[in-house]
């Protein structure tokens, strides 16, 4: 089996768990191609394409960005925790070594998670947590219509529009009062942020819907793409955003549980962990 290690740079911590992990494999006569390297980069992009699992050590950014290698190179993935506990991180360092040697004995569980497909002017790209227009101008709101299988549905007045999966219901979408959903459903969600009026909200979609954002404003909208800008919509323009027909398959310990994850995430001490 072929490893990829994807670890952030300057992470000291990170950097010894990889280097105890392939130490701990070697001596234990693991059959185990173990390669380190930083998530951004074309050594990353062929180091994904050729292996048999992805880990990623670090924060969401790192898990972000190893889950789309991770799914174009239709990799299983395996990330662990460097920060606070949430659904896209739920396995802490002190759980790798454990959860590989016993996943090269016994295989790999994993769960299956909803990546989204959002078509650009530059080509396809596949979101985990969410897609997101937002207004350019501070001070002023962005109007944006929206369509659900190319029939119009409503039009937003508010500080942007959102389209979740599951996964990352607890994200950007959760701090904009969307609803939390199990991260193995199928679904889209859509989600104003800040509306203009208080009766607009959060609609939950069945994965065989898509979503259209059309800007009707005259200074345009910003994208963005799993906290990363992905350039910007003129007025007129438009994105679709559907359920990726191949899920990204996310290797998960067997302590982790869904209750678990949800009182991490909603308990007024969450903040605090």
């Amino acid at each position: 089996m072929k490893i990829a290690i994807l670890t952030p740079a300057k992470n000291d911590h990170a950097a010894a768990v990889a280097s105890s992990t392939e130490s701990l494999l070697t001596q234990t006569h693991h059959d185990a191609d173990i390669h380190v390297v930083e998530p951004h980069g074309e050594l990353a992009v062929n180091l994904v394409e050729g292996a048999d699992l992805v880990i990623t050590l670090g924060g969401d950014g790192t898990f972000l960005r190893g889950a789309a290698l991770a799914h174009a190179a239709d990799v299983p993935l395996l990330g662990i925790n460097f920060g606070r506990l949430g659904y896209l991180l739920p396995l802490e360092p002190e759980d790798l070594e454990p959860l590989v040697v016993a996943g090269l004995r016994d295989g790999f569980q994993a769960e299956e998670r909803a990546v989204l497909a959002v078509a650009l002017d530059d080509g396809p790209v596949v979101a985990v947590n969410e897609v997101v227009l937002e207004k350019r101008e501070a001070g002023h709101m962005l109007r944006v219509g929206t369509s659900i299988d190319g029939e119009a549905f409503v039009r937003y007045a508010a500080d942007g529009v959102l389209v979740a999966t599951p996964t990352g219901s607890t994200a950007y979408n959760l701090s904009a009062g969307g609803p939390v959903l199990a991260p193995e459903m199928r679904a889209l969600i859509l989600t104003p942020v800040a509306p203009h009026l208080a009766v607009d909200r959060s609609v939950v979609l069945p994965p065989d819907r898509s979503v259209g954002l059309h800007v009707d404003d005259v200074r345009g909208a910003s994208v963005v793409i799993d906290g990363r800008a992905r350039g910007h919509l003129s007025q007129g323009e438009s994105l679709t955003v559907s359920v990726h027909p191949r899920p990204l398959n996310v290797v998960v310990g067997p302590h982790v549980r869904l209750i678990h994850r949800l009182r991490s995430i909603l308990s007024p001490t969450a903040l605090d962990r």
